[in-house]
């Protein structure tokens, strides 16, 4: 009696041990799956926040004759054809979006306040949402790569043949436009304070300056 009573206890601890590893196995698959949703949604809400900016950017060279702006417009323009597909976030595409953004800060821009400020303002506008939608698919990129950096997904290859999604790294800098009817001064473009510290809350207000 008494060894059928371990052997039945043996039973139900292996039964619950398995069926544990597999609620765990089959949460680490949903997690993966959900994850691999949410970076799919980013760089979709990202590439539509990029070519928005191509645009505006556009019509601000239209309309105050940006040579320099404009060239930049159409490189990035170009860049985009590829992601827009379903491509890659490439190093072209970063390339061409670090122009822009370069192109964006110039003084020539700046100096378009008083010519074009609603096409100014849309500028940044823009600029600061890519700034946004960037650090939101960075983000899911994060989370993927580090729970498919387990070793049990690693090992059972949970991910599947899946490719590992790559960080877009681009100068997304807001720019810096003085005392422009109040709606762009900072102390630090890339969010930091005067002494080269970074202050998230300072970031987050910086980015609500620029909404319509």
């Amino acid at each position: 009696m008494l060894t059928t009573l371990r052997e039945v206890t043996l039973v139900v601890v292996t039964v619950v041990i398995v069926v544990a590893i597999a609620t765990y196995l089959t949460w680490l698959a949903s997690r993966l799956d959900r994850l691999a949703v949410r970076v799919d949604d980013a760089r979709a809400g990202l590439v539509g926040q990029l070519a928005l900016r191509v645009d505006v950017a556009g019509e601000l060279a239209r309309r105050c004759e940006l040579v320099e702006l404009g060239e930049a417009v159409e490189r990035a323009r170009a860049a985009h054809v590829a992601p827009a597909a379903g491509g890659p976030l490439d190093n072209d595409t970063e390339a061409a979006e670090n122009s822009l953004s370069r192109a964006l800060r110039s003084p020539a821009v700046t100096a378009t306040a008083d010519r074009a400020p609603d096409a100014l303002h849309a500028v940044d506008v823009a600029a600061a949402r890519v700034a946004l939608a960037r650090q939101l698919h960075n983000d899911a990129v994060r989370d993927v790569r580090a729970l498919r950096a387990r070793r049990i997904v690693r090992v059972l290859r949970l991910s599947g043949r899946s490719l590992l999604p790559a960080y877009f790294e681009i100068d997304d800098a807001l720019p810096m436009r003085g005392d422009i009817g109040g709606r762009n001064e900072h102390p630090g473009a890339d969010g930091s304070d005067d002494d080269g510290t970074h202050d998230g809350a300072t970031h987050d207000d910086d980015m609500s300056r620029f909404a319509p």
